[in-house]
């Protein structure tokens, strides 16, 4: 989606958050391209889970019938990697504003 020559004016520091597992979105083609594509290297964040690790944990109800969506594999607690996302989201932002 986006090219080199379309991220070349991107001067500011970039976050670049993506899931440990590439079930769904292979990181080769998605966030490692376009980290390549960035000016500057990116700071590079890695968070435990699958893509929907990133939609807020699902209520029951839901979750029951969305299994792909809300269902994270035996190991990952979702509303764990919220909170350490908003505290490296909070800390780079600090860091770089």
């Amino acid at each position: 989606m986006f090219g080199a020559t379309g991220l070349t004016a991107v001067k500011i520091p970039v976050l670049l958050v993506r899931p440990e597992d590439e079930a769904y979105m292979k990181v080769g083609a998605n966030a490692l391209a376009l980290a390549g594509n960035l000016p500057h290297p990116p700071q590079e964040l890695v968070m435990p889970g699958r893509h929907f690790v990133f939609i807020d944990p699902c209520p029951e109800k839901i979750a029951a019938e969305a299994s792909l969506i809300c269902g994270d594999e035996p190991g990952v607690d979702r509303a764990s990697v919220h909170r350490e996302l908003e505290t490296e989201i909070t800390g780079f932002l600090k860091q770089n504003l």
